[in-house]
């Protein structure tokens, strides 16, 4: 039977090995461009051996199939590597440069963020084409506030790389852009830079975003605002920049979170919807060419408008495929659908295999279509209301089976109330996309248009209500659900072999089942036990804040500059490591618990030092203190000569606390000196596992 379904799926068994080769190349580099050579070899062999028609002998044919599948490894590996190459070097000092604002600005707290699409740079005498993509925060005033997408700019500033805090567990936002071919960011004040033209992107683009405001002026034509003009944008154009974090935070606890992502939900409502109306077209074969164009047309203007976002490309060129499918009347395998459509996306852009998106939105596919008509079919409604609504808990059951692994791996929770989520609030989404559509059909008439909005408000208006009571239930969610990369592998070859025994009906599958899942709660044990005998000293890279950590098995001593303990930043940066470790106690020293002089720590064998002041200056100690390390913090007075007066140390850390001016002079007294040092702002965070 599998050997059927691989026969029935081409693409299925091209995708594999291409997506091999990408994820070889994304974890073990190969910085070489030897690959190419062996493509073209093994491309000669593949021709060779098909024009003398060697194929026909079984033997021979398994060969050719081997060697087909070695070009698609090495030709993901080649593409990667293409991908890998797109980095620049820039040096450190201040840049001249001409680039075209690539992202629509958004106001934040201090700056106007945005990302930059670098044209030319300039050196001491010529100008160098440079198309590297930058993230650009500008000096808030009400000029910047004033720039658009598609304004091309000269700027003077530096251009520096995108660096990770270093800090355990927590999001790594280098490797986030990374994978969207962003390397670099840049700070740029608001007397080193003007305006040159406006509308100076490529053009698809610019009237991709023209085509969005122009459709987001109608709603606020018609007096939309608030929570309701956010969720609408979102919902219907995929616009998100209105969307609160409280909003965000609502629609996630609340399992909804798919409904705000411009997706396959919604262009698979369109595509069905255009179906029904163009059914009449179906029946011989120039109609469903006619058919099929129109649909094709259709979704990928519903793509333009939206911006080409990755989940929405992603869905309209597996309902594009469909629609071919459907043009020469041939029944779909949808398996094979995705896979080609998948095998397309890769082609375009391997780095898609990283993105979360796509990881969730496929395994969110298969999982339907495999799952649901068993989950369906457990039971049967003669009425058409309960029939309905079992179909939609049936959809979201087989859509959870398949991503919670993946859901639970990135985002440590899971929403306990997702078939209620399904139940009510697609039902009110796809209200929401059908009004949304009638609106933008009847804008020309100020009188239609009204009604219809003001009934698109309050149904929009129900939705984020219903969202809110979901999100307010007791347990409407399970948070710090911590599964690492080799636990969301176990899990998804656990469903791949309860997969089987339901494709199979083979007592063997059960058997392995079970086994797949003591393997998991071994792994899960010894994991555990790892983690009470572990001890870690770690510095944390928090701008501005001296934050370290001591965590022996699950307690944590905790010493933090930042009066408020709770703050965001904090929060953001030491609360995964303390998730990870299932730390149970936390102590909490702040300035009110500091000591005269200094404040020493110790750590299983290990000794520190943390210097905040020049106090120690007053203090003459009878013989040199011996410590492991010394932790230089808040611009602490003192010299690196002086404290080799005092003590005996291994190494010397200046935490985030300090000026950049500060560490660059102890850095020189330290080289001086031969002395060890680690910088947490230009480094990373210090971590040792003891």
């Amino acid at each position: 039977m599998f050997e059927k379904f691989l026969h029935q799926t081409p693409f299925f068994r091209f995708v594999i090995p291409f997506i091999a080769g990408i994820l070889f190349q994304i974890k073990f580099p190969i910085l070489n461009g030897v690959i190419i050579y062996i493509i073209a070899s093994l491309l000669f062999v593949i021709i060779l051996f098909t024009i003398l028609k060697l194929t026909r002998n079984y033997s021979l044919n398994k060969f050719w199939g081997i060697l087909i599948y070695l070009m698609l490894l090495f030709s993901g590996i080649q593409l990667t590597y293409l991908k890998q190459q797109s980095e620049f070097d820039f040096t450190k000092r201040e840049h001249t440069f001409i680039a075209t604002i690539v992202e629509q600005p958004k106001e934040t707290e201090k700056s106007v963020k945005t990302i930059l699409r670098l044209k030319s740079l300039k050196d001491s005498t010529y100008w160098n084409k440079n198309n590297a993509q930058v993230i650009c925060y500008f000096q808030k005033d009400t000029n910047t506030l004033q720039l658009n997408f598609g304004d091309q700019i000269l700027a003077k500033a530096y251009i520096n790389e995108v660096k990770n805090s270093g800090n355990p567990f927590e999001f790594n936002y280098k490797k986030y852009l990374k994978y969207k071919e962003i390397y670099y960011q840049t700070y740029i004040k608001s007397s080193n830079y003007s305006v040159l033209a406006h509308e100076k992107c490529n053009k698809v683009w610019q009237y991709s975003y023209k085509a969005q405001q122009t459709l987001l002026n109608i709603y606020k034509k018609q007096n939309i605002s608030g929570d309701e003009f956010a969720v609408l944008s979102a919902l219907t154009l995929g616009f998100k920049n209105d969307l609160t974090p409280e909003l965000k935070e609502s629609f996630s606890a609340s399992g909804a979170m798919h409904i705000l992502a411009v997706s396959g939900l919604h262009v698979g409502i369109i595509f069905i919807v255009l179906c029904k109306i163009l059914f009449f077209l179906q029946k011989n074969k120039y109609g469903r060419i006619i058919q099929s164009t129109i649909i094709i047309f259709v979704l990928f203007s519903y793509a333009f408008i939206t911006g080409f976002s990755d989940s929405v490309f992603r869905a309209t060129t597996m309902f594009a495929f469909v629609s071919i499918g459907r043009m020469f009347n041939r029944q779909v395998n949808i398996y094979n659908t995705l896979s080609a459509s998948a095998f397309l996306l890769l082609i375009i852009n391997p780095y898609s295999i990283m993105n979360v998106g796509f990881q969730l939105s496929y395994a969110a596919v298969i999982s339907i279509v495999f799952f649901q008509p068993k989950i369906y079919s457990l039971l049967s409604f003669k009425n058409t209301i309960p029939d309905y609504i079992w179909q939609l808990i049936s959809v979201a059951i087989a859509a959870q089976v398949g991503t919670f692994p993946i859901t639970i791996h990135y985002f440590n929770q899971f929403p306990l109330y997702f078939i209620l989520s399904n139940i009510v609030i697609i039902p009110i989404a796809i209200l929401i996309i059908y009004g949304a559509i009638l609106l933008f059909a009847f804008s020309f008439s100020d009188f239609i248009s009204h009604y219809i909005s003001k009934g698109l408000e309050f149904v929009t208006y129900i939705l984020n209500q219903n969202v809110s009571f979901i999100e307010d239930l007791p347990f409407s969610k399970i948070d710090n659900i911590l599964f690492d990369g080799i636990e969301v592998i176990i899990l998804l070859v656990l469903i791949f072999s309860i997969s089987f025994f339901i494709i199979r009906k083979q007592y063997y599958f059960i058997k392995t089942s079970v086994l797949i899942f003591i393997g998991l709660l071994c792994y899960n044990i010894i994991n555990n036990y790892k983690i009470s005998e572990n001890s870690i000293f770690v510095i944390h890279n928090i701008k501005g804040i001296s934050a370290i950590n001591l965590i022996d098995g699950k307690k944590s001593c905790f010493i933090c500059s930042e009066k408020k303990n709770s703050s965001d930043a904090i929060n953001y940066s030491v609360k995964p490591l303390w998730e990870k470790q299932k730390t149970n106690q936390i102590v909490t020293i702040g300035e009110e618990d500091k000591l005269k002089n200094f404040n020493s720590f110790s750590l299983k064998n290990i000794k520190i030092l943390h210097l905040k002041n020049n106090q120690i200056l007053n203090w003459k100690p009878f013989e040199k203190l011996k410590t492991n390390y010394i932790i230089l913090s808040e611009n602490a007075g003192v010299s690196i000569p002086e404290l080799k007066t005092y003590f005996e140390f291994d190494k010397i850390i200046f935490d985030s606390s300090n000026s950049f001016y500060k560490i660059r002079t102890w850095k020189k007294e330290c080289v001086n000196s031969g002395i060890k040092f680690h910088d947490i702002s230009e480094d990373g965070a210090y971590i040792r596992y003891l």
